[in-house]
This record gives C-alpha cells, sequence and structure tokens, in this order.
C-alpha cells in the first residue's frame, strides 16, 4: 500500500510521462522504484478482476444447483439479454415485476332463526400483479369461494354387447371459481392510463374495495350482498375498458376517476331439473327457472350496452368522498324490449387519529316493470312441448320461474363507525408480543335497505299475464363487533348483528317470515 506522499508523486510521475515532459534517462532512482511498485498494482489489480470474472461465471451454475426443481417461467424470456436479466445479474426478469398475493376468510354463524348455522369457507383469493414496464400493468384475481374440491371422473370400457360409456362430476354445494378481474392498464402519462378486460364497476366504494382482510365485520353490506340495491351483488365484474388516472389539486388534494364502456349487467336464467317418481303410475319431471341480473356476457354474443364511473375527491390523505354511476340496458334482445337501469351512488371515508367513518348510499331504477314482465310470459308463455309417445305422455311435466332482485326501484345506505385502539397493556400482553402495532377495533355499521314494488310472484297462460304480484319490502340491521388484528393483514373478528324487518311479508335478508332475527357471527380474515 502507497503512502499519500508517495502516491501523489507517482501520480505526477504518470502524468509527466504521458505528457511527455520527463524523457525516460531523467528518471532516478526513486521514479525507478515507483514505476515497480505501479507495475506490482497493476498486476494485482488484473489478477483481482479475473477472480471476480470466474466468480460470475460460476454463480449460476452455483444457484441452479442450490434449487434445482425451481419452476421455469410460464412466459417468454425476452431476447435481449439487457431485458432478461436485472441490473445486479442473475434475476429473471420477472423478479421485481410480478408479485403474487390474495386474500380470503372463513366464518362462522349462528341465530335465533335456526338457518344459516354453522362454519363457512366463504372465499380464498389468489392475486398477481405483473408491472412488465413503468407504463404497463396487467393485474389478475381469482376467487374460489366455498370450495374445497372438484372431482371428474371420465371412463369407456367394452362390454358384452356393447360399449358402456361413463362420466361422474362430484363437488361440494354452493361452491364456485370466478373470475373476478384480469385487465391490462397502458399509462399514458405517469397519472393517466387505458384499462381493458375485467372490471369492477366503480358503483360506490364497497364493490372496488370487497377483500375480505379490508374489512373489521364478519359479513358484507346488505347494500351490496344480502339485499343488493346495486344491478348485480358484490363482486360484481363486467367486461369492458375505459380511462382511470388522477389530478392533484392543491397542496394535498387529489381528484381520481374512472370510466368505463362495459358490455352492461343482464337479465339472464338458472334452470335446474328435478326428476321424481311417484307410485302408482306417473313420474314427474320438474324444471324450476330463476331469472334475475348477472354480469354481462364474457363470449362476445352481448354488444357494449353500459357504463360505468366514479370521481373521488381526497382534500388530505385523512380521506375522500366520490360520486358514481351506473347506466345500461339490462333487458336481452330475445325479449323484444328495452328497459334501462341506472344508479347513483356517493360514497365516504374519513379518519380523524384513531375514529374512522366510512360510508355509502347507492339508488337504482329498473324501468317499467310491466313491461319486462309482459315480455317474459310472451316469450315463456309461447314455448310448447311436443308430446309424441305413450311413454312421454305418462311422465307429468311442470315448469316453475322464481324472480329475483327485480323491482322499480331498490335504494340502502350503510355506515361504519370504528377506532383503532392501540392500548398499552395489549402491547405488553401475549397477544401483542412481538408485533409492531396490534389493535382492538370497536366497530359499529348500522345500514338499511328498500326495495320498491318488488316482484313476488308472476302467472301467466297463453302468453298473456294473469296474475303479477308486487311487494314493498323493507329491512335494516345494527351490527356490533370487535376485531383483534395482530398484524393489519389478520384479522379476528367477533359480531352481534340484529336483522329486522320494517315493511313487507318476508325479510329480506334471511328470507324467512319473521319479524327480527338476532345472530352471533364470528370470523377470520387474511390477506397476504
Amino acid at each position: 500500500m502507497l503512502s499519500n506522499g508517495r502516491a501523489s508523486r507517482a501520480f505526477t510521475l504518470v502524468v509527466c510521462l504521458f505528457a511527455g515532459l520527463v524523457p525516460a534517462s531523467a528518471a532516478d532512482p526513486e521514479i525507478e522504484a515507483l514505476k515497480q511498485e505501479l507495475r506490482m498494482l497493476k498486476e494485482r489489480v488484473s489478477a483481482q478482476q479475473a477472480e471476480i470474472d470466474q466468480l460470475k461465471q460460476r454463480a449460476p451454475a452455483q444457484a441452479a444447483a442450490a434449487a434445482p426443481t425451481a419452476p421455469a417461467p410460464t412466459r417468454a424470456v425476452p431476447e435481449s439479454a439487457a431485458q432478461a436479466t436485472s441490473m445486479e445479474g442473475g434475476k429473471p426478469w420477472y423478479a421485481d415485476r410480478l408479485q403474487l398475493g390474495g386474500y380470503g376468510s372463513l366464518r362462522f354463524e349462528t341465530n335465533d332463526a335456526g338457518v344459516g348455522r354453522g362454519f363457512t369457507m366463504r372465499r380464498f383469493v389468489l392475486t398477481t400483479d405483473a408491472r412488465l414496464s413503468s407504463r404497463i400493468r396487467l393485474y389478475t384475481e381469482t376467487e374460489l369461494e366455498r370450495l374445497h374440491e372438484i372431482e371428474i371422473e371420465k371412463g369407456a370400457r367394452a362390454e358384452a354387447g356393447g360399449l358402456r360409456l361413463s362420466q361422474a362430476v362430484e363437488g361440494n354445494n354452493g361452491a364456485e371459481i370466478g373470475l373476478e378481474q384480469a385487465w391490462a392498464q397502458f399509462n399514458f402519462t405517469e397519472k393517466h392510463g387505458f384499462r381493458a378486460g375485467v372490471v369492477l364497476p366503480p358503483l360506490g366504494r364497497f364493490n372496488i374495495l370487497h377483500d375480505d382482510d379490508y374489512w373489521d365485520l364478519p359479513r358484507r353490506t346488505l347494500v351490496d350482498r344480502d339485499g343488493p340495491v346495486t344491478p348485480v351483488k358484490t363482486a360484481w365484474r363486467e367486461l369492458g375498458a375505459g380511462f382511470v388516472g388522477g389530478f392533484d389539486i392543491g397542496e394535498a388534494g387529489k381528484l381520481d376517476y374512472q370510466f368505463y364502456v362495459l358490455n352492461g349487467a343482464t337479465l339472464d336464467f338458472n334452470v335446474e331439473s328435478v326428476a321424481q317418481t311417484r307410485r302408482p303410475q306417473r313420474t314427474k319431471m320438474e324444471f324450476e327457472g330463476s331469472l334475475g341480473l348477472t354480469s354481462g356476457a364474457f363470449d362476445g354474443s352481448q354488444s357494449a350496452r353500459a357504463f360505468a364511473w366514479r370521481a373521488a375527491y381526497s382534500p388530505t390523505l385523512a380521506g375522500e368522498f366520490a360520486l358514481s354511476g351506473y347506466h345500461g340496458r339490462y333487458v336481452p334482445l330475445y325479449l323484444g324490449v328495452s328497459e334501462p337501469v341506472n344508479s347513483l351512488g356517493f360514497d365516504y371515508k374519513w379518519r380523524w387519529r384513531a375514529l374512522e367513518l366510512e360510508g355509502e348510499v347507492i339508488y337504482s331504477s329498473f324501468g317499467k316493470l310491466n313491461r319486462v314482465a309482459e315480455a317474459l310470459a310472451r316469450t315463456i308463455g309461447n314455448s310448447s312441448v311436443e308430446t309424441s309417445s305413450a311413454e312421454t305422455r305418462r311422465l307429468e311435466s311442470e315448469i316453475e320461474f322464481e324472480f329475483g332482485g327485480l323491482a322499480r326501484t331498490r335504494y340502502g345506505f350503510w355506515n361504519d363507525i370504528k377506532y383503532h385502539w392501540r392500548p398499552a397493556l395489549l402491547k405488553r400482553s401475549f397477544l401483542g408480543r412481538p408485533f409492531e402495532d396490534p389493535q382492538l377495533i370497536p366497530i359499529i355499521r348500522y345500514e338499511r335497505v328498500w326495495l320498491n314494488r318488488n316482484l313476488s310472484e308472476l302467472a301467466f297462460q297463453a302468453g298473456a299475464i294473469t296474475a303479477l304480484e308486487t311487494q314493498n319490502l323493507q329491512q335494516d340491521r345494527l351490527s356490533a363487533g370487535l376485531t383483534y388484528r395482530p398484524v393489519r393483514a389478520l384479522g379476528f373478528q367477533f359480531a352481534y348483528e340484529h336483522n329486522r324487518r320494517i315493511d313487507g311479508p318476508v325479510l329480506v335478508f334471511p328470507r324467512i317470515a319473521k319479524k327480527s332475527v338476532n345472530g352471533f357471527v364470528s370470523g377470520l380474515v387474511f390477506g397476504f
């Protein structure tokens, strides 16, 4: 190692030699010694660089040997070597650009009505968030709801006198697999972009923030799920495209916006068939159909007939106030009529120290319900079933239709009041160690819904309505709960709820003819 003085003299010598100011013959013994040290330093640097190059070459092989079972990337690797690895070297292109996550929840409930008791695996959701560049983003969300297995068996074998084909599908009741979101976003600027794919219509705040681990009560709201006044219950998704972004207002304010053109909610059907044998002679085949509003088609069979929007103003980081809307046509073309659905919403969130307020109001109208009922009667009543054999004539057929969610108008609201309590006793107890920010969150929610001229019965003969009955239903619900969160992404929830019928012959939820229902609900929510 050269001293500071000798290093300075060496540097001066090098500069002079390159400039041609000092001839070789003028070099004294001290200069010759310095030149010798410089040559030795150069050799050491060259040796160290060669050693570094060897380590770089061995690093990928060592990493592969350490993890021989690591899966290969499922997407094509970029051709450019600069794109294929990060600046640190050796990392796959997606290491810093792809985030995997998800959330889920489990619930237990009991009540004095004797319905809906026991444990429910509410849902498990997986998310992917890929940032392909600073301007391109891909996001997906796949839900497994109340699902623990699907088993499919299929076989074929030759038997005496013919061929035996068999097929069986097994699964648990109420199970569902759903694609909640799958969209791509291209940003024009840092704060404005174009988004297309399976998106969440931004009507209110609950539908776009429905992740279970975000909320501190184990049941979703009446307005958005149990007695929905939205066109489709949460989680409502549609296929479409639109623009998203935001503007800065003042020093701390911000205005965010979303606007989408969508295929739109539609009146759709489900059919359930029941085979029944009876003595002495006749058997019965029963078809039970249900009609209600669902998410629009994903197969291209329906044109884009709706749009949704939301504008949210945040004066500070403490909260926001938002207006939103949804407008479209919901009657399918084969019914021959066209009726609009229009929804407007207001929502807010505000936090002051540990106190937090959050709520939503939504109003929806569905046009002239009589025209829709007449179109249903005309279309269904003109259908026929041909009978051509004695065996078929001995079969009694029955067709029933149930109408869900069809009302002239639907509206409602909910409000949450909660407190993020961080007592010192909790921090010192076994519930708080060793977590950085354990919380107890007491919460109260009050909600209420109105379903005006809700279609309850429709009878028809030869294409004409013979009976049409509507009901005005009104219900509120009060929930009081406590959530313990050792960390933000995990919550243990406990709540008492009181459902009360205010108007109509039955409760909106649960659908029973009682004046009120009291229940206890607990849950576990998590996110990652």
